[in-house]
């Protein structure tokens, strides 16, 4: 019990120094990153190779995903995006989308899928983008703490990769029973192929 305690707070003060961090990008900073880490992306040969992608839709603070959305939507490859469902189970679904059309406005004025499109169970995907506050090269993703995430990707399939900017790569991230290590990290400057732990 006392680990697990343990964990949750120094994951707390972990998000604080994000915040801190975060705080101090510039917009040009953040543009370079983002273009860097696109690239990057789009040349990896997982990312060329699959045909099915899950990838979250990015908020103004986190790596973007627009061009690789846009890319897998052009390239035809079968894109699916997360749907938070409500409720105190924190249950997220995943949702097919075919164009950027099928996503409007939702909570907090985040993209996410219109309502009539109806989710799905699927949990196999050729590759996953998942989104982080900060990670570690184990593939260690620290999140907002909400589990959404950790919970869908229990018993997923599927290569496993965080984008994070390069000055969000902690040495240690604390990771509990419940959380799921990412097999690749992807920063501005480098592809991580995350080892064993």
């Amino acid at each position: 019990m006392f680990s697990v305690f343990k964990i949750k707070e120094e994951k707390k003060v972990l998000r604080e120094q994000v915040k801190e961090l975060r705080a101090h990008f510039t917009g040009e900073e953040m543009e370079k990153a983002n273009v860097e880490m696109q690239t990057r992306l789009l040349l990896f040969p997982y990312f060329q190779s699959a045909e099915s992608i899950f990838c979250y839709v990015s908020m103004d603070n986190e790596p973007s995903t627009g061009e690789i959305l846009s890319t897998a939507f052009s390239s035809g490859k079968s894109v699916y995006v997360p749907r938070c469902l409500p409720g105190k189970e924190r249950i997220m679904e995943a949702v097919e989308i075919h164009a950027w059309d099928d996503l409007k406005k939702g909570t907090m004025g985040i993209l996410e899928p219109k309502k009539e499109i109806k989710g799905t169970d699927r949990k196999d995907f050729s590759l996953m983008l998942i989104p982080c506050l900060a990670t570690d090269r184990r593939g260690g993703r620290l999140g907002h703490g909400a589990g959404y995430y950790d919970r869908f990707l229990e018993g997923a399939v599927g290569k496993k990769l965080c984008l994070c900017f390069d000055s969000l790569l902690f040495s240690k991230i604390p990771m509990g029973r419940q959380d799921i290590f990412m097999d690749y990290v992807l920063t501005e400057k480098e592809l991580i192929l995350c080892g064993k732990r």
